[in-house]
């Protein structure tokens, strides 16, 4: 199988969008926002904001012409939906998750009060369709990812709920710095060291 990578573009955002809510369905923080109930619709508006605020610093994984995975990243400080993107944000959250916002927004300020305040580059997001999950779509966007930070010499920093992911980026030179529990999901906090560039 063959991966290509390339920049994102405004044309792949509803690509974009498809491709995170199928990869997020099952996610353990996406399940506690929902529960029980069908998450590809709210899921589709969540990314909509972000995929069009971000899709500059955005890296599509392609195998045989067709979007397989996808990865968000942003330098800080702007590591969130700012100015009018925030509001967009905002807007998308409400009609999103409706009653679920005061669940989602505890577990937002549990992440923001473990956000480095120095500077990273934050991979926001990095998801993969489920049959294409196993492939090596993700070792690709995080090879190509952590060149780039090496590249510039920057730290990295990322968030991840599941200990299969923290298992992928660990291989990725990512550590562990920090867990927390918010409703009944284990976040897990890790920091990659700016490395020199061997280029």
């Amino acid at each position: 199988m063959e991966i290509s990578l390339r920049q994102m573009t405004p044309n792949d955002h509803r690509n974009v969008d498809d491709l995170f809510a199928y990869a997020f369905e099952d996610n353990p923080y996406i399940r506690a926002l929902f529960r029980d109930a069908d998450t590809l619709r709210p899921l589709r508006l969540l990314n909509r904001t972000v995929v069009r605020g971000r899709h500059t610093n955005g890296i599509i994984a392609e195998v045989d012409g067709r979007p397989a995975g996808a990865m968000l990243f942003s330098d800080s400080p702007q590591c969130e939906p700012d100015g009018l993107d925030g509001y967009r944000f905002t807007l998308d959250a409400f009609r999103a998750l409706r009653w679920r916002v005061v669940r989602a927004a505890r577990i937002m300020r549990a992440l923001g009060k473990n956000h480095p305040d120095w500077p990273h580059r934050h991979l926001s997001i990095l998801g993969v369709l489920p049959d294409q999950q196993g492939s090596g779509i993700g070792s690709a966007l995080l090879e190509r990812f952590c060149a780039d930070v090496d590249a510039e010499g920057k730290h990295a920093y990322l968030e991840t709920d599941t200990d299969s992911a923290k298992s992928l980026y660990e291989r990725f030179g990512f550590r562990e710095v920090n867990r927390t529990e918010v409703n009944g999901v284990s976040f897990i906090y890790m920091w990659r060291m700016a490395r020199q560039s061997t280029s």
